[in-house]
């Protein structure tokens, strides 16, 4: 559990999700409006898209070298949550601009 998680409110945690879920539930759910949304920023959702790519294949490489024994524990412990957290941004980003919300 991330610092930021182990501060908050289990009761603020979930007035959170909810609002987060009538937020999804607001935006429009038709793939013409995806198409819409990925043709009027595409070089935003190619940056995005990149940079995903990039951090999967980071988070890969990184269980690759633990389990072959190429890192130790503590480097693991320490890089896993940071490219986590990235990847998570990332993917909010993309379903901010997918819906038109501001989720954070």
């Amino acid at each position: 559990m991330s610092e930021r998680e182990s501060a908050r409110d289990p009761e603020d945690i979930k007035e959170s999700l909810d609002d987060l879920v009538q937020k999804l539930d607001k935006g429009k759910t038709s793939s013409s409006s995806w198409s819409e949304s990925m043709d009027t920023n595409k070089e935003e959702w190619e940056q995005l898209k990149s940079k995903i790519q990039q951090c999967q294949r980071a988070l890969k490489e990184l269980v690759t070298n633990k389990k072959a024994g190429l890192i130790g524990s503590d480097e693991f412990d320490e890089k896993y949550p940071q490219l986590q957290d990235e990847l998570l941004e990332l993917e909010t980003a993309v379903y901010n601009m997918r819906l038109g919300t501001d989720v954070k």
